[in-house]
């Protein structure tokens, strides 16, 4: 009975999550377009608001300052924000510029857009650990990952450790997976995997 409320719960808040983003495809595929031009496949930054922050205008609990949709830490990207019009992130079509922004600028013309997912969620990590696979392939890459890990405090005062391997590698899955819910656009030039 517990898994199947527990279960209940899970979808509901991911059903929750679809419909905030449901208002915001029209912004993210503009913000995105301007960015990438027309054959982007803007879907899976929609699929990153929800793997963000359920499209929740939030300020996060991972210690370093991340905010709103796209959980977005301002400071470390302030200059370059700056340098294209973006003066704050406390409005939402802001964010959505930023997001656009940072995800063209950690984009990876070499490898599938999984890759950019991770390195803006990781940083580039991903990259070495592609060498060290011998491939750009996710599987042997994760298996190439060593990292540490990543330790959260709640307001309850619940403190939760997680890999930092599973936290880069599952983004890139929940990414892709939440982004083929809005499944608008297919580019080759622009391939996921």
């Amino acid at each position: 009975m517990k898994f199947i409320v527990l279960l209940f719960v899970s979808m509901t808040l991911y059903a929750g999550s679809m419909q905030r983003c449901q208002s915001y495809v029209q912004e993210v595929r503009k913000a995105h377009f301007s960015q990438f031009g027309i054959d982007y496949p803007y879907q899976y930054g929609l699929g990153q608001l929800v793997q963000e922050s359920g499209c929740r205008n939030i300020i996060s609990y991972d210690g370093v300052g991340s905010e709103g949709l796209p959980q977005i830490t301002y400071r470390l990207w302030q200059k370059s924000l700056k340098a294209k019009g973006v003066e704050s992130i406390k409005a939402i079509p802001n964010q959505l510029k930023a997001q656009a922004i940072i995800m063209k600028s950690v984009y990876q013309p070499k490898y599938g857009l999984w890759v950019t997912y991770q390195v803006y969620n990781g940083g580039g990590l991903v990259l070495k650990e592609i060498k060290r696979a011998g491939a750009e392939d996710w599987e042997k890459a994760k298996a190439n990952c060593k990292r540490g890990q990543s330790c959260f405090t709640y307001p309850s005062g619940k403190k939760e450790c997680v890999s930092n391997c599973e936290i880069n590698y599952d983004y890139s899955t929940q990414v892709y997976k939440y982004g083929e819910k809005y499944a608008a656009i297919r580019s080759s030039k622009y391939r996921y995997w």
